[in-house]
């Protein structure tokens, strides 16, 4: 961190940051502040370091670095290292996961959503004494886990006395949901005038006004380039280029021992005077004279900081000195580092993959097994790298290929799309094997470069690839394929006909039929042709899924065919065994389907909650269209409400969003959503228009699944608006479908259906029938109710009419739906019923509020809620205070009885 000193031209980021400071106590804030090299990001923060110290504001720092950027969580142990006494007091996974995390105790490295929640809910902890100022400086830099860790808290602080300021060279990455984005342009003449009269020895006249054109703007080249005004050897070149060249050249005007010392600093990080020194005498046979910090002190290269540590005076002098070292200077720093700390494997790895020439099957090995403990962290980047540099030490081929795959892949996941493409390229031309061939084939198919069959539309490549892998012998490698296939292609093949290709891969798969993955792998491809027997057989593996994967599989598969009750339970079941691991691979995905078969089962308030982590996470995730996908869920709640659907704002803005947008499944979720609200805010009409695509299968948003669950809102609208027929056409529908599917879900709409176009002379006898039956879709079984409480009153038969539309209210209340409790109690006063105005005070509570009160009532803590909800205790304590104020209350042991008064229900606590 840099001394504070006056700061030109920022007026609106000094402010804007001061004031986040003055306003800590009312509400938290995050920034991020963005530039190139040199544009002032260290000395904007160290003003607002010093003036939150004057404040009384607690500082915490951290610092990404280049030797530290492989080293897991090494940033984020620095920055809660003097909040450590406070670990012991986290809730225990927590506490594991920092302990595990900053080698207190060994055992496999905690995911990075994991460490963010314990480190939120310890800043947390550390902010309720004394408000915080949270600084990471060169996030650029900082270690993958950690820069994850740390924009999961900066997304989280908001109810906390918590200002995170974060700064980076990166000017592309997208806008965060509440992060600031403070963007440091280059400073004007007048201001880089300003900076330059306090440069000592800055030229005057004509040198001056070329250097502030050849600096252009840039706060450091000014500094740099005014006090030794070099010629026009960097004129050419980038501002940036010209500082870091104008640092090169004082680099290579120093003696050798000098320059090997500074080398040794560059290459370790964190290494003190003499350590550097001894690394130059090990490289020169010749030790540096104690005078070598002068030296290079006085070429504006290095500085002190108390007491002994020394530091480049900016980045820009580290990447100079690794640009100007002469590879065989730079080869003999290495090897003396690796010598000074041959009791360090770890730290070496990275120095001995760089000595290493040709084959070393050793290291290699070592370096691939690194590369597992960062795929086990989700940090793809590093861990690509790692298996990449595996694959060139090694020297069995084969051997070689599997790392080329793997690299390959570990490359697409972290969007480095170039280099998975040429990786897996290359490990196709070098296959030994049938096997290996169709793998790299695999990779490459599935990379979302737009110039694959899969972005056409075209399944056979993708399918010709897990053919070969099955016929190479490789069964694992092609099942795990053709699960994700299934899930890419669902859009394709909706309903494929016998010889559809799909089919005939997973046929040739041989898997024994009760096995987790092919049931799955049914539900996918055959969920109306192999629905029951899907159906069946996963729900007698249901009773023996204990293990997660197993719950996830049959959950996962039991929901695609329409089995809501059963399917709910394994859901849950993974999702806490997930969410007790922070797991974030497929945890994400999961929350999506377990929310949406939550809402089925007529939880609408749980649904929206885990709708929402899901999007949270998609955003911690740097998922764009995943974000989108949550989003556009949470846009099926939101129309039970009567709002339509933003497709801008689903979207993100992004290409990839809108991409995702265009599938079937996110097609059929918008034109549902827009029928629903329509439908609810009394525009039947409008509502039936959007409606129908769903179930055309000549649309683009035409989609079984979808199709059954808006079949309510169909029928309904078809008659709302005088098209009786199209809601008898959609029961001849449903009643073609069920006699090939008897799946609840089907079944459902059909007894919507048939309720909704019975003769009057049968209502009576429906309404008893409805009366006292479970049905799978609480929310359908409202809906039918809702009507069929009006045409009972129509037809004059008013007792009935009060009691089905009471029952109804009971069902949307306990979801909750709002705006249709409210067109059911409009039309219980129809009926001649006196009803007061809602006097449910639970309604006046947000969704989140009310997840909140809901895990209070049944006992948890504020840090348990916390941890259940990816939120701070303190977060959890303004939703509770919030709702107290709307409930009239003042403790937590009155919420069971409030809410138990207006009906709310009280959810379990796993999901």
């Amino acid at each position: 961190m840099t001394m504070a000193q006056p700061v030109i031209g920022r007026e609106r980021e000094i402010a804007a940051l001061r004031t986040a400071i003055q306003d800590v106590h009312s509400g938290g804030s995050a920034f991020v502040v963005d530039g190139e090299a040199g544009i002032g990001k260290s000395s904007l923060v160290a003003d607002v370091v010093e003036y939150a110290g004057g404040r009384g504001v607690r500082v915490l720092t951290t610092t990404g670095t280049l030797d530290e950027s492989a080293e897991p969580y090494a940033a984020l142990h620095m920055l809660l290292y003097p909040l450590r006494a406070g670990i012991p007091s986290l809730p225990a996974p927590q506490r594991r996961a920092l302990d595990v995390a900053f080698g207190v105790e060994p055992g496999v490295q905690p995911s990075p959503l994991l460490a963010g929640l314990a480190a939120l809910t310890l800043l947390s902890d550390a902010a309720a004494a004394r408000p915080l100022l949270v600084v990471a400086e060169d996030l650029h830099w900082i270690d993958a886990p950690s820069a994850w860790a740390l924009r999961m808290v900066a997304r989280r602080v908001v109810e906390d006395p918590i200002v995170v300021v974060m700064s980076t060279r990166n000017t592309d990455a997208p806008d965060d949901p509440g992060v600031r984005r403070l963007h440091l342009a280059p400073l004007d003449d007048a201001a880089a005038a300003e900076l330059l009269d306090a440069v000592p020895g800055a030229p005057s006249g004509q040198a001056r006004r070329e250097l502030v054109t050849r600096a252009a703007g840039n706060p450091l080249a000014l500094r740099e380039l005014g006090q030794h005004v070099p010629g026009n050897r960097t004129h050419q070149r980038p501002v940036v280029g010209r500082v870091e060249q104008e640092f090169g050249d004082r680099y290579a005007e120093l003696d050798q021992p000098t320059r090997l010392a500074l080398l040794a600093v560059a290459l370790s990080s964190g290494a003190t005077a003499e350590e550097a020194a001894q690394a130059a005498g090990r490289a020169l046979g010749k030790v540096p004279a104690p005078t070598w910090t002068d030296r290079a002190s006085a070429s504006g290269l290095l500085e002190w900081v108390a007491p002994r540590a020394i530091r480049f005076r900016h980045p820009l002098v580290q990447s100079a000195v690794l640009a100007a070292a002469s590879p065989t200077e730079r080869a003999a720093v290495l090897a003396a580092l690796v010598r000074e700390h041959e009791d360090e494997p770890t730290r070496t790895i990275w120095w001995r993959a760089e000595l290493a020439a040709g084959h070393d099957d050793s290291l290699a090995d070592e370096i691939a097994a690194f590369a597992d403990g960062r795929t086990a962290m989700s940090d793809t980047v590093a861990a690509g790298r790692a298996v990449e540099r595996a694959a060139e030490l090694t020297s069995d081929v084969t051997v070689r290929v599997e790392r080329l795959v793997a690299a390959a892949e570990l490359a697409g996941l972290s969007g480095r799309t170039s280099e998975a493409s040429l990786l897996a390229h290359r490990a196709s031309s070098e296959a030994p094997d049938r096997l290996l061939a169709a793998r790299a084939a695999w990779v490459a198919e599935t990379l979302p470069t737009g110039r694959t069959g899969l972005a056409r539309g075209d399944l056979g490549p993708a399918l010709h690839a897990v053919s070969e892998m099955q016929a190479a012998g490789g069964v694992e490698h092609a099942t795990a394929a053709l699960l994700h296939l299934a899930a890419i292609a669902w859009d394709h093949t909706l309903e494929p006909g016998p010889g559809d290709p799909m089919l005939a891969v997973v046929e040739a798969l041989a898997l024994p039929e009760d096995d987790p993955r092919a049931i799955l792998l049914a539900a996918r491809t055959e969920p109306v042709v192999r629905g029951d027997r899907v159906r069946e057989l996963a729900l007698g593996a249901a009773a023996s899924a204990e293990d997660e994967e197993s719950a996830w599989l049959l959950g996962y598969a039991l929901n695609l065919v329409g089995e809501i009750d059963t399917a709910r339970v394994l859901l849950d079941r993974a999702l806490a065994s997930m969410r007790a691991r922070g797991e974030l691979r497929t945890f994400p995905q999961a929350l999506m389907g377990t929310s949406m078969t939550t809402y089925l089962a007529g939880d609408v308030a749980k649904a929206r909650v885990l709708a929402e982590q899901a999007e949270s996470l998609g955003r911690d995730l740097g998922d764009a269209g995943f974000s989108a996908a949550a989003r556009c869920a949470l846009a099926w709640f939101d129309a039970l409400d009567g709002r339509q659907p933003d497709v801008e704002a689903i979207s993100g803005g992004t290409e990839v969003g809108a991409q995702v947008l265009r599938s079937s499944a996110m097609r059929a979720t918008v034109l549902g959503s827009q029928g629903a609200a329509y439908l609810v805010t009394g525009r039947p009409a409008k509502a039936l228009e959007r409606l129908r695509g769903i179930a055309d299968p000549g649309h683009d948003a035409y989609h079984p699944d979808f199709a059954v669950i808006t079949s309510p809102d169909f029928v309904d609208a078809a008659l709302d608006a005088g098209r009786r027929e199209d809601a008898e056409q959609r029961l001849a529908d449903l009643e073609q479908l069920h006699a090939r599917w008897h799946a609840p879900l089907v079944r459902t709409a059909l007894d919507h259906a048939r309720a909704a176009l019975v003769a009057d002379d049968e209502l009576a006898t429906t309404w008893a029938a409805v009366r006292d039956a479970r049905w799978s879709i609480p929310y359908a079984k409202a809906r039918t109710l809702l009507r069929l409480g009006r045409r009972l009153h129509a037809t004059g038969r008013s007792e009935d009419a009060r009691a089905a539309l009471h029952a109804a209210l009971a069902l949307f209340g306990e979801m909750p739906a709002p705006a249709w409790e409210e067109r059911t109690r409009d039309a219980l006063r129809a009926t001649g019923e006196r009803l007061a105005v809602p006097g449910r005070r639970d309604e006046l509570l947000t969704p989140q509020e009310l997840r909140v009160c809901t895990l209070a009532a049944r006992g948890l803590s504020n840090r348990a809620i916390g941890e259940h909800l990816f939120v701070s205790p303190r977060t959890v304590g303004a939703h509770l205070y919030a709702a107290f104020q709307k409930l009239g209350i003042s403790d937590r042991r009155q919420l069971s009885d409030v809410l138990a008064t207006q009906g709310t229900p009280l959810p379990s606590v796993d999901g």
